[in-house]
């Protein structure tokens, strides 16, 4: 705790970190409605009685976008203000600036949930953001994207006022982190902006936006992947009093993996845009330079809780944060190993990706937890705050292993009720096994929001 406990924070910025944090876990609420609605739409036996089969994919689609682009994002934001206060040792650029891209994205959040419960437009299913083709839908994604947009260059000129002054001129890690973070966003942006501007205006609705967030959604995955990263350190200072990973040699794996995204945006000017030349240049890029840096940071993190617990003897197993670190590099670890037996279209792939998502959740549950004392606000220290990592982590590999299973015994991808054909024993139980893991991760998923939201919407404790 002493990375947080042992720096001050002025009024405006704590009120930023606030703001950010309970904007993140708030989304998480509507999320969580529209994965129940799924989760139950591919349950055997509860399929067929759902009164709303005909809206399961707006579900899908706002509960994408919520859980796996603004949950994210808007995370990173608590974590872009911490990085341009506390961990460069200054002060906010402009508050002004900041709030302007707290408010916009807020907003356009706001819109897009009204979007997804009036269901607004109709549900496209294009990989990375899928969309609702109604005009709030769209200027709800744009208010969201320029409010991100706001407060990454509030955060990194924030970081070059900081550490360019005579005090500080060392850049620290978590800084480094989150500044390469809001650039690899930034390249992601310009991606999608260079193919809004490539992409034939006579092309297919479904294509068209299939093909619009195709490459600038490989690089958000880079963005995903440094935040927990970053939070993976976080928690091993704060449980563990160390840092997995030298500086130096945890730079280095951070900007080689970085440099993977340098290319993305001129892929435009050398590819066709809708070519398979461009889509197979992006796959290879998340690939090759997403995995090992992040397979490099869990070894140092599972050698660093060896370390403590041969000092200790004993592991803080009731740590929240603990075993959401455990948990998370678990399911990270498990999606990118399930990535490598992906044969076919099928349901192995969502099994893949929401490994890899659920390793990134966890990863801000549990760092969450440590962010409420910075804001004066008192840790939950109740049983339900102990188990609630455990409930969303075994939750969720019971849902990834189930539909894997089930992906293995040839149930398709983007299909839901009978049209899944769950004729067989194997695709009962596994789509069975992913329901009921599906249940218990959502319940984890509450849990943690009321661990949060309550804490945050009592007064300040006293200091």
């Amino acid at each position: 705790m002493e990375i947080f406990t042992n720096n001050k924070i002025n009024k405006q910025a704590s009120r930023l970190i606030y703001a950010w944090l309970f904007f993140a876990v708030s989304t998480l609420i509507f999320a969580g409605i529209f994965a129940f609605l799924l989760a139950m739409s591919r349950t055997p036996f509860i399929q067929g009685i759902l009164p709303v089969k005909d809206y399961l994919y707006t579900a899908l689609v706002t509960h994408v976008v919520l859980s796996v682009v603004i949950w994210f994002l808007a995370f990173e934001g608590v974590l872009w203000i911490l990085a341009g206060t506390i961990f460069s040792k200054g002060e906010l650029f402009s508050l002004p600036l900041s709030w302007a891209g707290f408010f916009l994205s807020s907003g356009g959040t706001i819109i897009i949930i009204i979007s997804g419960i009036r269901a607004w437009g109709e549900p496209l299913l294009a990989n990375y953001i899928p969309v609702l083709t109604h005009p709030a839908f769209y200027t709800g994604l744009i208010m969201f994207a320029s409010g991100i947009f706001l407060t990454i260059a509030n955060t990194l000129l924030s970081v070059y006022k900081n550490v360019t002054t005579d005090k500080n001129k060392n850049l620290s890690l978590i800084t480094f982190i989150m500044g390469i973070t809001g650039l690899v966003v930034l390249i992601a942006l310009s991606c999608f902006l260079l193919a809004y501007l490539f992409l034939p205006p006579a092309l297919n609705i479904n294509t068209y936006f299939e093909k619009l967030f195709w490459g600038g959604g490989h690089i958000l995955q880079f963005s995903n992947t440094f935040g927990m990263i970053c939070a993976w350190i976080l928690l091993s200072q704060i449980i563990l009093n160390k840092s997995p990973m030298p500086d130096r040699p945890a730079k280095l794996f951070l900007l080689i993996s970085f440099g993977f995204t340098l290319p993305a945006p001129l892929f435009y000017f050398f590819f066709d845009v809708i070519g398979m030349e461009m889509r197979d240049w992006f796959t290879r890029l998340m690939q090759l330079g997403m995995g090992p840096p992040a397979g490099a940071f869990a070894i140092a993190v599972i050698i660093a809780i060896k370390s403590f617990k041969d000092e200790i003897k004993k592991l803080p197993w009731d740590k929240p944060g603990f075993s959401a670190l455990i948990f998370s590099i678990i399911l990270f670890s498990t999606g990118g190993i399930l990535s490598l037996m992906i044969r076919g279209i099928d349901i192995k792939i969502p099994s893949h990706y929401h490994g890899v998502i659920g390793g990134v959740t966890l990863s801000f549950m549990g760092l969450s937890y440590y962010i409420l004392p910075l804001l004066n606000r008192d840790v939950p220290d109740t049983r339900m705050a102990k188990i609630q990592p455990y409930l969303y982590g075994i939750g969720q590999m019971l849902f990834i292993l189930g539909m894997f299973w089930a992906g293995t015994h040839g149930v398709p991808r983007k299909t839901y009720g009978e049209a899944q054909k769950l004729d067989d024993f194997v695709k009962l139980a596994g789509m069975g096994i992913m329901g009921f893991g599906g249940l218990i991760a959502i319940l984890g998923g509450a849990t943690f929001v009321l661990n949060i939201l309550i804490p945050l919407l009592k007064k300040t404790k006293e200091k």
